[in-house]
């Protein structure tokens, strides 16, 4: 019943802004607070919090205080293994911060990525695992490698973030997030769902679109569209949103939902995270995500 999360582990610093600063003009900071981020602990944080047994790996942390922090944090879920994650005496825990504006936006600044470590995927790590999330907040190699391990072992594999059909990951993918707003912005030429439709053909997958809010669409490798309109609410943080997406469809997919209804608990999650100022600072009760998702029709 093991989820792996494989990826980005960090230790994210929130800082409330007014407004983001510009040249000679300062920002105002209302509230600043640490917490768990990365992709990857962003999702396997949420799941575990469900229940899940969740396992996580990917980035190393340091012999520092912000090491420390996280180890402490992700010590708090008792169903969530992270014996594969690496410690390093002289090495600095991987950080971010994320300014967030009024509207919920956010903007990163992140520390030292040309430094980081990852532990690399061995057997060990898939024991028992039934699905393995990945993110590309980070090179691609040990992710693509990860990938291949779990379709030797035929483990479905869900990712976010591939925009090229010929990318390598891609034939190794069982379900891909993307989002249209960076489609977009990285392929002004096409719309984002003719883009869902290459790489679906491109990687036998199921590609899902998700918009900021707006309706998120799916494409399933069977070439049928449908859509699901996610709940309206006021975002106090964003960040994180596709992450913890992530986590309600996982969620979905493990209890052997069809896809758009995992897509629906994913829109839930996701809805709910952006709520509260933190990914992981607030973690929403199952019970509080499975309310919203029976409100989506």
């Amino acid at each position: 019943m093991t989820i792996l999360c494989y990826g980005e582990i960090d230790l994210d610093i929130y800082v409330k802004l007014n407004r983001l600063p510009t040249m000679e003009r300062s920002a105002w900071c209302s509230e600043d607070f640490e917490n768990i981020g990365g992709a990857a602990a962003n999702s396997a944080m949420w799941l575990a919090n469900w229940g899940m047994p969740t396992r996580l790996a990917g980035h190393d942390l340091g012999d520092d205080r912000p090491g420390d922090v996280v180890r402490q944090l992700l010590a708090e879920q008792s169903t969530l293994d992270t014996r594969f994650i690496a410690r390093h005496a002289g090495y600095r825990t991987p950080r971010c911060q994320c300014l967030v504006t009024p509207d919920g936006e956010r903007s990163f600044i992140t520390h030292w990525p040309e430094d980081v470590r990852m532990t690399a995927p061995s057997a060990a790590m898939f024991d028992g695992v039934q699905l393995l999330n990945l993110d590309m907040s980070g090179p691609t190699p040990m992710r693509l490698r990860a990938a291949e391990m779990a379709v030797e072992r035929r483990i479905p594999v869900l990712i976010n973030d591939v925009y090229q059909p010929e990318h390598p990951l891609l034939p190794l993918i069982d379900v891909l997030v993307i989002s249209a707003e960076v489609a977009r912005n990285r392929h002004a030429e096409n719309n984002p769902l003719d883009l869902a439709a290459e790489l679906m053909s491109a990687g036998d997958c199921h590609v899902i679109v998700t918009a900021a809010g707006a309706d998120i669409h799916i494409v399933s490798r069977e070439g049928e569209r449908s859509k699901v309109t996610p709940p309206l609410v006021s975002p106090v943080d964003t960040t994180g949103a596709g992450d913890i997406f992530k986590s309600g469809l996982l969620y979905g997919l493990l209890g052997d939902l069809p896809l758009w209804e995992a897509v629906k608990w994913g829109a839930a999650a996701g809805s709910l995270m952006c709520q509260f100022a933190g990914t992981t600072e607030t973690l929403a009760p199952l019970r509080d995500v499975k309310a919203l998702q029976s409100s989506i029709n």
